[in-house]
């Protein structure tokens, strides 16, 4: 659980990255803003810092091993690859690396811990 609620956090950090950069400095992508699939850079720059600091608020109850914590985080980290699907068009390279963390944290976190029941 410790390496899951770590890679919520890495990618809860990476994501607020990702939003500032989008509110700050949207000229950094490679596209602009016309040619996103969904919203601007100023949507996007909310949305990732929203969903950053979630994660890492999630993230930190995960690393305390907060049963009530596997579903948000879960839940999070698979609204984080929609959207990093849909962020794709922008920064390509760094999306593929989210997602991709994205998918072994979900892995992590819906794997069962020593001394717990599989669902």
């Amino acid at each position: 659980m410790a390496f899951a609620g770590l890679l919520v956090c890495v990618v809860g950090f990476f994501n607020i990255l990702d939003g500032l950069t989008a509110l700050l400095k949207d000229q950094y992508y490679q596209v602009g803003s016309s040619r996103l699939l969904i919203f601007d850079y100023t949507a996007w720059g909310c949305i990732w810092l929203i969903l950053g600091v979630a994660q890492l608020v999630i993230g930190g109850a995960i690393l305390a091993r907060k049963a009530w914590a596997r579903t948000p985080g879960i839940a999070l980290t698979a609204l984080v690859i929609l959207g990093q699907f849909a962020f794709l068009n922008a920064f390509p390279l760094w999306s593929t690396i989210v997602i991709a963390l994205c998918v072994v944290g979900i892995y992590g976190l819906m794997t069962p811990t020593s001394g717990s029941v599989a669902l």
